[in-house]
């Protein structure tokens, strides 16, 4: 038997219309509506056509998908998009809340299988006001979103770099998936209803320092917005909330006074070369820091001035000094969690395929899955795993 719904929730996963997906396999419209509504079984072509399409096993279409992905896990309001415009189609948000849904109940899946520690994010924002004395009420909305990355970036980050910035966030209890979303999109995050913060990365911009910031911003919104309805916002208060977010993001990835320490010894402060040297300690872009600068009044307006026409005069807007030399980093968490399984054999990586009836693409272009590890998933090179990650 054809099992229709499965269809349409893998075509709304690909953000396909029905009329579109009907071109791809050359029916018609009314067809695709007859194979979801009333599960009319299509020819056994077109159903080859479909799996070649959405990456997944002809089982995907005439079997019950598991239970633990069919739970109403994420609310669809709750998704904060990092876009550059506000205006974003309800077709593109659907696809997001899908994928949303879909990457929230995978991972619930494949964490029933270990004991998770206590999520720091969580516990952190649970107790945000009793960490910083029981003043947060008493401060107005900038400074009490300083006040907090402090405090947040003190219980993450032990250092001054944030060149682990990707992997201490997953360490304390985020989940990261990288994947390729939209180029209006960079990033976006939310709250499962289980209370586990997600963020998921695009894989359009492939600039370390750039990640860093979408990591830092979507962070903002996981902190400060958990209770928000993002898609209901009228596009004054959008830019609020965003404005929010950077604002977070800039003090928690440039703390105030070790950035003033390091900003004093520059001593050609407008000229984005000289810059560079931040850059590399604090794995922000040169245009951020000084934007920082000047926000903090390291810079006068004239210099803030220089340093712009500088950069565009040196075409750096578009790409910096150091952005080929900066590694990106990547997502390791469900990686690694997936090579322990496969090390010891709790799953294999034939089981996890045919228990959610689709081929590894699927999980790579959905959520970042190293292709690798369905083939040879013994990597002695990576540099942080799965042990260091629960310590």
């Amino acid at each position: 038997m054809f099992i229709g719904k499965n269809l349409e929730y893998v075509r709304k996963l690909n953000a396909l219309s029905r009329k579109e997906l009907s071109e791809k396999i050359n029916v018609s419209e009314q067809a695709i509506w007859q194979y979801e509504t009333k599960n009319m079984m299509p020819e056994i072509s077109k159903i080859y056509d479909m799996t070649s399409i959405f990456n997944v096993k002809s089982s995907y279409f005439i079997s019950e998908q598991p239970e633990e992905l069919l739970i109403n896990s994420v609310d669809k309001h709750s998704i904060a998009f990092r876009a550059k415009n506000y205006k974003v189609s309800t077709k593109l948000l659907n696809k997001q809340y899908y994928q949303a849904m879909y990457l929230s109940n995978l991972t619930s899946y494949l964490f029933s299988f270990v004991t998770i520690p206590d999520n720091i994010i969580l516990s952190l924002i649970n107790n945000l006001d009793e960490l910083l004395n029981g003043n947060l009420e008493s401060l107005n909305k900038k400074e009490s979103i300083k006040e907090i990355a402090k405090v947040v970036r003190a219980k993450i980050l032990q250092d001054e770099s944030n060149e682990a910035l990707l992997f201490m966030l997953e360490k304390a209890g985020i989940v990261i998936y990288e994947k390729r979303i939209n180029d209006s999109i960079d990033a976006y995050s939310f709250w499962s209803k289980d209370q586990t913060p997600f963020i998921i990365l695009g894989t359009n911009r492939g600039v370390a320092v750039r990640r860093n910031f979408d990591l830092a911003h979507e962070l903002g919104h996981l902190v400060l917005h958990r209770h928000i309805q993002f898609d209901l916002l009228s596009p004054e208060e959008y830019k609020t909330i965003e404005h929010e977010a950077d604002i977070f993001a800039s003090e928690f990835l440039l703390p105030e006074e070790a950035f003033k320490k390091d900003f004093d010894q520059m001593t050609k402060k407008s000229n984005p070369d000289y810059l560079a040297v931040l850059k590399e300690k604090w794995y922000v872009s040169i245009q951020a820091i000084a934007m920082r600068a000047y926000y903090l009044g390291l810079m006068s307006s004239t210099q803030y001035r220089y340093f712009w026409a500088s950069l565009n005069k040196k075409g750096y807007k578009s790409k910096e000094p150091l952005d080929d030399v900066i590694e990106m980093s990547r997502p390791v968490k469900m990686n690694s969690l997936l090579k322990l399984y496969f090390d010891r054999n709790i799953l294999t990586p034939q089981k996890l395929l045919n228990y959610l009836k689709v081929d590894e693409t699927f999980l790579n272009h959905l959520a970042g899955i190293n292709l690798k590890l369905f083939k040879d998933y013994v990597n002695e090179n990576r540099e942080y795993n799965i042990t260091n990650l629960y310590k």
